[in-house]
């Protein structure tokens, strides 16, 4: 496989160990994985790597999940999205719903702590 036919993928998590799980698992699905751990600094990392696939934290300090899926929305992202959140589900399936209404088509909700075959099947 060539380094141009690598998918991204970015991670954003204010949870270490969340994150190193994530890439952990995507890196063995052969993807390359980007992360960010501050949410403020979502925008400008997604900026430079143009990810085909985001798993996104719903909630995190100072900026929440819902305010980066209306971001993303904003930019007109259309790669797939893995929503996952250890707080009440209803939170992520919110966000789900706005990312549908909003023309992100590949979106997936996922509980903490996620079993690994989940995190594998929601991005297969």
């Amino acid at each position: 496989m060539s380094s141009d036919a690598i998918k991204r993928i970015l991670i954003c998590d204010d949870e270490p160990d969340f994150r190193a799980i994530v890439r952990d698992v995507v890196e063995g699905m052969g993807f390359e994985a980007i992360e960010v751990a501050q949410p403020e600094l979502f925008a400008d990392t997604f900026a430079r790597c143009i990810p085909e696939i985001v798993v996104l934290d719903i909630v995190m300090p100072n900026i929440d999940g819902l305010e980066l899926v209306t971001w993303l929305t904003g930019e007109g992202y259309k790669g797939r999205l893995v929503l996952v959140t250890g707080f009440n589900p209803n939170y992520a399936r919110a966000a789900r719903t706005l990312a549908d209404l909003k023309g992100i088509a590949s979106v997936s909700v996922l509980q903490k702590p996620v079993a690994l075959a989940d995190l594998r099947a929601a991005l297969a």
